[in-house]
């Protein structure tokens, strides 16, 4: 007969739990903020680039990628939406002739406005199951973890 095992030695627990805690977290929050940002007509995935442009300023696509961890492909189909519905444009940038710089238009600051009000209501939507100092060590833990390097 075999001893029962502890929690800590139980499948799934321990280390190992961390990949399907933080998918079942990102799908919570990403269906959840989907959802607030429809009505803007934007995904999360638009919301990302626009971050980062007001962030940033002026982006190379190359930079985009690198900043929100997206593929070449759905980077440009989603830099093709924004200039669509007229909140992004392509210019050659000045920095390298063959490249083009991504940035915000007078109509993408004011929908990423809207559109960050909205993400301060849903991030606390979603933290208000916490303690305030929870949620403030949640935000400084994973801010590390995504910081951390890979080994």
């Amino acid at each position: 007969m075999n001893a029962p095992r502890s929690a800590s030695s139980a499948p799934g627990a321990g280390p190992a739990r961390i990949g399907p805690l933080l998918r079942l977290a990102q799908r919570r929050a990403a269906r959840t903020f989907a959802e607030a940002l429809r009505p803007l007509g934007i995904e999360g995935r638009h919301y990302g680039v626009l971050l980062n442009l007001a962030r940033h300023g002026a982006l190379s696509q190359r930079r985009l990628i690198d900043l929100t961890g997206s593929d070449k492909s759905s980077m440009v189909r989603t830099v093709d939406d924004l200039e669509a519905r007229g909140l992004a444009v392509r210019r050659p940038s000045p920095a390298d002739r063959r490249a083009h710089a991504v940035e915000l238009t007078e109509q993408g600051r004011a929908l990423f406005a809207e559109a960050s009000r909205i993400a301060d209501e849903v991030g606390a939507r979603l933290l208000d199951c916490l303690e305030e100092d929870d949620q403030e060590l949640l935000c400084a833990l994973l801010e590390r973890f995504g910081r951390a390097p890979e080994t």
